[in-house]
């Protein structure tokens, strides 16, 4: 192979990766949502963004159960349970 064509082909590769990243953080969830869950009597408010609204309230009751359990056994029953509050906004 051309010394050419060892430098192009990473540089095409990287430049494509960035540009990917750059596209893929611009406001791309219009939906925002505060989730507010409670485990065992511990109380979490987190903020999560999506593209659903779905899916935005269940990456906010994944974020807030993170910080209050202990454990995979208590996070996943803490993900199973219904939030106390969701809201969402439409950006």
């Amino acid at each position: 192979m051309s010394k050419q064509i060892t430098v192009v082909i990473p540089l095409v590769l990287g430049v494509t990766f960035i540009s990917y990243l750059v596209y893929s953080s611009l406001n791309l969830s219009p939906i925002t949502c505060e989730v507010t869950v409670e485990f065992q009597g511990r109380i979490q408010t987190r903020q999560a963004s999506g593209v659903t609204e779905e899916e935005a309230t269940m990456t906010g009751i994944n974020n807030a159960c993170t910080l209050i359990t202990n454990g995979r056994d208590e996070s996943m029953a803490c993900t199973a349970a219904e939030p106390v509050s969701v809201e969402c906004l439409e950006s």
